[in-house]
């Protein structure tokens, strides 16, 4: 049976501070598929402190020349039997995390390896929204499933989650203000046929207004077993580029992008009816969208000069209505002076 222990936030910081500091919100910083994330390996740091009008320095960090790839799509590349509701699936390093993401809370439903697949019949909640600086919680979870042998195997352990920390990043080539950190601390304990592993994993992510994800992170693993010795890694991450729901396609109007002020994302693509689409924008400004077919010609216009607030956006395209016939189509936006273009796929 689940349990979350909710831990309150008290009076005094509600009322002085939630309306002035940043949080993280399902619109602004829920992951979306059709998303691609880069990231850049730095040597091993201390997080530092916690607490609010924190100064974390990383500006003299190292890279390792480390460099890694995960990307977010509707299904795993194979289902689980007995799975439940998923919308999501994050690829990284060899491990396919199923999710199942909500306007309230996002949780893994799902593992799978080469190894091994998992399905967690009480899920692993990561995160619940919104979160302001000193949310805390800790979930139980527990789940079965069976490895590369056939054989059964059983998992459970509880997540702790706590927005830690606020105050100020310095990374190398920028710095950030108003950054949250959040604590991620995972006790696991996984049962196979010949052995039992015990496993804590203990993770901080920065985040950043206008970023959807972790601008950095570092994550510290330790890995207690029956039949072998214990083994820790440790391994530290910035965030070098968030490619939305495609790559950006060249010498369609691109000059002039500025990752910063568009976040664009297509899904699912390729799509059969329905095509959806969704953007952030990190200031108010007019906003121009069209469809556009292989021959170049603009076949629908969506959006015409509109003057759009900051924040998150999102449409539909129903292929159907607008009589798209089968074939590749440019979707492009134009948020002030930049300029982006992404193709998309009907099936």
């Amino acid at each position: 049976m689940k349990k979350i222990h909710l831990l309150l936030i008290s009076a005094f910081f509600v009322v002085t501070n939630a309306f002035s500091q940043f949080a993280l919100t399902y619109k602004s910083n829920a992951p979306l598929v059709g998303d691609t994330i880069r990231t850049q390996g730095i040597e091993i740091i201390s997080p530092g402190g916690d607490g609010l009008d924190q100064v974390w320095d990383f500006s003299k960090t190292q890279f390792t020349g480390e460099k890694a790839t995960s990307f977010l799509t509707e299904n795993p590349t194979q289902l689980i039997d007995g799975i439940g509701n998923h919308n999501a699936t994050l690829s990284d390093k060899g491990y396919e995390y199923v999710y199942n993401i909500g306007e309230n809370k996002s949780e893994i439903v799902g593992l799978v390896t080469k190894d091994l697949s998992i399905v967690f019949s009480d899920p692993i909640v990561k995160i619940n929204y919104p979160v302001p600086f000193g949310t805390n919680f800790i979930d139980d979870f527990s789940g079965t499933g069976t490895d590369s042998y056939k054989s059964n195997i059983a998992i459970s352990g509880t997540n702790s989650f706590k927005a830690d920390g606020y105050g100020t990043i310095k990374l190398r080539d920028k710095t950030l203000n108003n950054v949250l950190r959040v604590k991620l601390e995972e006790n696991k304990i996984q049962l196979n046929p010949c052995s039992v592993y015990e496993m804590k994993t203990t993770t901080y992510f920065w985040y950043a207004p206008t970023f959807r994800y972790p601008v950095m992170g570092t994550t510290t693993r330790e890995v207690k077993s029956s039949i072998q010795n214990t083994v820790v890694t440790q391994t530290a991450f910035i965030n070098e580029k968030v490619i939305n729901a495609g790559s950006l396609v060249t010498g369609l109007d691109q000059n002039g992008i500025d990752a910063n002020q568009i976040s664009l994302s297509l899904y699912p693509n390729p799509f059969v009816e329905i095509l959806n689409y969704s953007y952030y924008l990190t200031k108010q400004m007019p906003v121009t969208i069209e469809m556009i077919d292989i021959t170049g010609k603009t076949i629908m216009e969506i959006v015409s000069g509109q003057v759009q607030s900051e924040g998150f956006h999102s449409g539909q395209i129903d292929a159907v209505k607008n009589q798209l016939v089968r074939g590749m189509y440019s979707f492009r936006i134009k948020c002030g002076e930049n300029v982006l273009v992404s193709k998309a796929v009907k099936m």
